[in-house]
C-alpha cells in the first residue's frame, strides 16, 4: 500500500497525533479543541469527550451525547477515529446525533431501528465523501452502473482534480489502518461546485434528514480510488469480480 493516501496531510498529522498520545492526553487534547471551538451536540449541549464507564447503564448512546454532550469513548482506535471526526466534521456528526436522537424520541428504542436510524449508522461509521467540484452527474452515473473501469481508469484524471473522496465514518477509517482490497464504503456525492472549499462540513450536514435511507449510498471498493493501491492503475485490478462487482450481483 502507498502509506495513507485517504487522509489529507493536516488529516494525517492528526491522526498520528491522536492514535500516539496515551488515553488521559488524548481526552484533554479532543476537550481542549471542543471547547476552543464551541462545539455542540445534537441537542445543543456543550460536547466533551469521557470514559465510558460514566454513560448510565441502559441509557442509549446517542439519546445521552444528545442530552447531556458527553460522548462515551473508550481507549481504542475505534473510538479514538470517532472522536477525530467529531473535530472535523461537527455540524454533520450533530445533525447524525439529532436524527438519532429524534427517531428514538418519536419511536423507542426497537430491535427495528427505521431506515433513517438505519442510515444515520451506517453514514456514521462507513461513509465515504466523494468531494465534487465539477461533473457530479457523471460521477453519480458512473457510480449507479458499477462502471469502475470507466470510474477509476479512463477517469482517472479527475480524482487528481474535481473529485476528492473523504473520510467520513471512523469504522471506515479503522479499517484503513490494516487495508484489504474488499474494503467498500458507503458513499455519498457532495456537489461542492457553489461551495467554498472550506464548508464541506456544512454542506454535508444539509444532507442529514429524516428522509434518510440506506438507498441513498453507492456502494464504493474504495481499492479502486487512484493511488489507494499500488496495482490499481492496472486493467487487470479491476476483474475481481468479488470486489468490483457488477450491478446484477
Amino acid at each position: 500500500m502507498l502509506g495513507s493516501p485517504w487522509w489529507t496531510a493536516s488529516e494525517a498529522s492528526l491522526v498520528a497525533r491522536l492514535q500516539a498520545v496515551p488515553f488521559i492526553e488524548f481526552l484533554e487534547a479532543v476537550n481542549q479543541h471542543a471547547k476552543a471551538h464551541s462545539l455542540r451536540s445534537g441537542g445543543h449541549q456543550p460536547l466533551h469527550f469521557v470514559p465510558q464507564r460514566e454513560l448510565p447503564i441502559e441509557q442509549n448512546y446517542e439519546a445521552w451525547i444528545f442530552q447531556t454532550g458527553s460522548v462515551p469513548t473508550r481507549d481504542l482506535a475505534h473510538d479514538r477515529l470517532n472522536a477525530m471526526m467529531w473535530l472535523l466534521y461537527p455540524q454533520t456528526k450533530a445533525a447524525l446525533n439529532r436524527l438519532q436522537a429524534d427517531e428514538i424520541s418519536r419511536r423507542g428504542v426497537q430491535a427495528a431501528r427505521g431506515s433513517a436510524r438505519d442510515a444515520a449508522t451506517l453514514w456514521d461509521e462507513n461513509l465515504l465523501i466523494l468531494v465534487c467540484f465539477d461533473h457530479a452527474d457523471h460521477l453519480a452515473a458512473l457510480l449507479k452502473a458499477h462502471d469502475w473501469t470507466e470510474l477509476f481508469l479512463t477517469y482517472r484524471h479527475r480524482w487528481a482534480g474535481v473529485w476528492h473522496p473523504r473520510i467520513f465514518g471512523h469504522a471506515l477509517a479503522e479499517k484503513l489502518m490494516r487495508p484489504y482490497k474488499s474494503i467498500s464504503a458507503h458513499c455519498r456525492l457532495l456537489d461542492c461546485a457553489s461551495l467554498a472549499p472550506d464548508a464541506i462540513d456544512t454542506g454535508l450536514a444539509a444532507l442529514v434528514s429524516d428522509r434518510l435511507c440506506t438507498e441513498n449510498f453507492y456502494p464504493m471498493p474504495v481499492m479502486g480510488l487512484p493511488g489507494w493501491h499500488i496495482e490499481n492503475s492496472q486493467p487487470v485490478f479491476y476483474e475481481d469480480c468479488y470486489v468490483f462487482r457488477p450491478p446484477t450481483l
